[in-house]
C-alpha cells in the first residue's frame, strides 16, 4: 500500500512537472527589445583661415571693391590721379607723404572742380616706417584713437565750408588714408567707410 502512494504520488508530481513545462512552452516570456545604439555626435569646427596678409594693391584700379566704384560713379566722381588712373602720377605737383613711403594715392573727383576731389591712398610700413609716420600725424594735431584691433587712428571731423574730413588708420604692416575736401559728420562717416572698403581689399 505505502509502494502505491509513492507510486501515485510520484506520478502525480510528474504530471505537475510536465503540466508546468507545457505552460512554459506555451507562454514564453517576451524579450525586452534591443536598444538601437544612439549615433556619437561629430563636432565639425570652421577651418581657422589664420591672421590676414597686406597685399600692397599695384594700382589704383584694385583699391576699392566694384560696389565702391560704383557708388563713386553715380557722384560723377571719375578716377583722375595715382597709377592707372586719367593723368597718373602726373596729378600731383608734389608726392604724397603714402607715396614718400612706398604707397600709392587716388584722387576720385569731378574733372574741372577741385572740391568734390577725394583723396585715398595706402602704403606698406613696417618698423622704421611706422615710427615716423605715426610721428607726422600726431604732429599734425588730429584726434587720436584706437580701434577694438589694436589699430591707431588719426582722424578731423572737419566741417562743410573750410576744413576737410581726414581719416588715417595705422596697423603694423599699413597705411590708409582718406581725405574728403568736404568735412563734417556726414563726410567724415564716409571716410571712415572707405577706409573700411579699402582694408577689405588689401588685406586677405
Amino acid at each position: 500500500m505505502f509502494a502505491q502512494r509513492v507510486l501515485v504520488g510520484t506520478a502525480a508530481i510528474a504530471l505537475v512537472v510536465g503540466l508546468s513545462a507545457c505552460a512554459a512552452e506555451e507562454e514564453p516570456v517576451a524579450e525586452e527589445p534591443t536598444p538601437e545604439p544612439t549615433p556619437s555626435a561629430v563636432e565639425t569646427t570652421e577651418p581657422d583661415p589664420g591672421p590676414l596678409t597686406f597685399t600692397m594693391p599695384a594700382d589704383c584700379t584694385t583699391i576699392m571693391p566694384q560696389s565702391r566704384l560704383d557708388s563713386f560713379a553715380s557722384q560723377n566722381l571719375e578716377l583722375l590721379g595715382g597709377p592707372g588712373s586719367v593723368y597718373g602720377d602726373d596729378y600731383f605737383f608734389d608726392p604724397t607723404p603714402e607715396q614718400m613711403v612706398g604707397g600709392i594715392s587716388c584722387v576720385y573727383a569731378e574733372d574741372g572742380l577741385d572740391l568734390s576731389s577725394l583723396l585715398v591712398s595706402v602704403a606698406p610700413l613696417n618698423a622704421s616706417t611706422r615710427a615716423g609716420v605715426v610721428n607726422d600725424l600726431a604732429a599734425q594735431g588730429l584726434n587720436e584713437a584706437t580701434t577694438a584691433d589694436g589699430a591707431i587712428t588719426y582722424s578731423q571731423f572737419g566741417d562743410e565750408s573750410v576744413a576737410p574730413a581726414i581719416y588715417n588708420i595705422i596697423r603694423n604692416d599699413s597705411w590708409i588714408s582718406v581725405i574728403s575736401a568736404f568735412g563734417g559728420q556726414v563726410f567724415y562717416n564716409e571716410a571712415v567707410s572707405i577706409a573700411d572698403d579699402v582694408a577689405g581689399q588689401v588685406y586677405q
